[in-house]
């Protein structure tokens, strides 16, 4: 998502790897992460799932970022777009950006505003296979103005696109045009093993199944970053990655295994960093199976579930089930949207009444957390009289594309937990619309409903965030109501870090919103 730092990854005696990490450390040093979950493919445009948050802000550039409070922040662009600075029309339907003019290709190459053009072009090339086009469908052209200034004109007012076009709520970076512009598509090119990005780290070597190096670009246009590797290490079981920490094999995890908390805080070398992240942990129900379709069903779920005891005890009281929702919707969260309270008597009846004595439930194996909900789920239902058959499958499996037998894209389920990143913007449509659900976009639930479609709508066309919070507030009772997905918890992540790591401000979308100025 590895190893020029070799020198720094510790399989020696701890006295031989203290005296190789002062050797380093002129020189930056090397810092080497484990990434539960190894990507198909390094293009940003094809990276899906939690791959694109790890890898995108490491190799490529956005046209905007976030700061560690979720505020926008210059990336690409040399300036956030406003109606007051005049990058954001009165209409609302027109964007300008500027670009800054000393950002290089990691080939040396200038960073255009072709450059952009190309990219929204094969995000929308139906060739790719691009998971989803979610908000690049609201634009109606992208044109490079001059060799640095892009305008972007929408079809119709978009309310989220600063967060959406070529920013982290999509987590699309901006791809080389003088490097595929011949290609007819970009699913099988050299280029998707070995990228070239405008970002803080270039790729030097992936060795598939066991780890990605970077080494820092040196012409970053931010400026040189302090550490001068960083290696991810792909590790899928989490109680390899605790005994890799303690042994230092490893000096970072990202979004921790919350079961071992207790086993981080005595390792004598790291420390716990906890930070706002956006994201959920989510039981989803496919309401495209026969079963599953059912609202009445669902909820009887849902109220089988003692949902604060699960999460208390799924997550060792690392995460909290009260305003969960907080997750999904950010800033328009609304807490007097509930869903069925637990009444496990109450679903016990309906779920006989329904004939429903057996479920299937998939999750993603490797992951304690993901294993202690389904387990905890899977007794929880049994008292209501429901048997659950639990299927574990590796995170890349569970998150492949439908096309490639993935069985959470596939719809190969009846309940799954996954614990999804989210948007900062609080529009859900990505994760509801009927227009998104997979092969389109994150409907993984295949949820289709008239009210939210309109409310979601509704919500797209208006700048104003009081409006936009009536609108989010429509949807959230709509899906207590209908219960196609139920929030167990707001992401609270765990960083796990090496005690001599500075700078690390985590922003509400990615660890490594600032690695550029990280240091050891």
């Amino acid at each position: 998502m590895r190893r020029s730092a070799i020198a720094l990854i510790l399989t020696c005696l701890l006295t031989a790897c203290h005296s190789a990490a002062q050797q380093s450390t002129a020189g930056g040093g090397g810092l080497t992460i484990a990434e539960p979950r190894e990507p198909r493919t390094l293009n940003t445009i094809l990276v899906e799932g939690p791959a694109a948050t790890t890898l995108d802000p490491l190799i490529y550039s956005y046209l905007l970022g976030y700061d560690e409070r979720g505020n926008f922040v210059p990336d690409l662009a040399s300036v956030v777009p406003s109606r007051r600075n005049g990058g954001v029309s009165p209409d609302g339907l027109s964007i300008t950006y500027h670009l800054r003019t000393n950002a290089k290709w990691q080939d040396g190459a200038p960073v255009t505003a072709r450059d952009v053009v190309f990219t929204y072009r094969a995000i929308m090339n139906r060739r790719n296979n691009v998971l989803s086009r979610y908000g690049y469908e609201r634009v109606q052209s992208v044109t490079a103005i001059d060799p640095y200034t892009v305008r972007v004109r929408l079809r119709a007012p978009y309310s989220p696109i600063l967060s959406n076009f070529f920013a982290p709520d999509q987590n699309y970076g901006i791809l080389p045009e003088h490097l595929l512009r011949n290609y007819a598509d970009l699913n099988e090119t050299p280029f998707n093993a070995m990228p070239v990005g405008s970002g803080p780290y270039r790729v030097t070597q992936w060795a598939r199944g066991d780890h990605l190096t970077l080494t820092r670009n040196d012409a970053y246009f931010r400026g040189r970053p302090a550490i001068a590797t960083i290696t991810l290490k792909f590790i899928a079981n989490s109680n390899t990655i605790l005994n890799q920490l303690r042994t230092r094999e490893v000096q970072a995890y990202f979004f921790a295994d919350p079961v071992h908390i207790s086993e981080y805080e005595s390792i004598p070398q790291v420390q716990v960093v906890r930070a706002p992240f956006a994201g959920f942990g989510v039981l989803i129900f496919n309401t495209s199976d026969p079963t599953m379709k059912s609202a009445a069903i669902r909820r009887a779920v849902v109220q089988a579930l003692n949902v604060p005891v699960l999460v208390r005890d799924a997550t060792k009281g690392t995460q909290s089930a009260k305003d969960a929702n907080r997750g999904l919707f950010s800033w328009a969260y609304d807490p007097s949207a509930t869903p069925p309270p637990y009444d496990v008597d109450r679903a016990r009846t309906a779920l006989q009444a329904a004939g429903i004595r057996s479920l299937t439930f998939i999750y993603e194996s490797g992951i304690a957390t993901s294993a202690s909900v389904a387990v905890q789920i899977q007794r929880q239902l049994q008292d209501a009289g429901v048997e659950v058959t639990l299927h574990a499958y590796t995170p890349q499996m569970f998150r492949a594309p439908a096309v490639a037998g993935g069985p959470f894209f596939g719809g190969k389920f009846q309940l799954a937990f996954i614990e999804l990143y989210n948007t900062v913007d609080p529009n859900t449509q990505w994760v509801l619309s009927c227009a998104y659900a997979p092969p389109n976009g994150f409907n993984t639930a295949r949820f289709c409903d008239p009210v939210v479609e309109r409310a979601e709508d509704a919500d797209l066309k208006t700048y104003d965030a009081n409006s936009r919070k009536r609108f989010a507030s429509i949807v959230q009772h709509r899906l207590a109501e209908q219960s196609p997905l139920l929030a167990l918890w707001a992401n609270n992540p765990i960083y796990i870090v090496p005690k001599q790591l500075h700078d690390f401000r985590p922003s509400p979308t990615s660890p490594y919103a600032n690695v550029w100025q990280w240091s050891l």
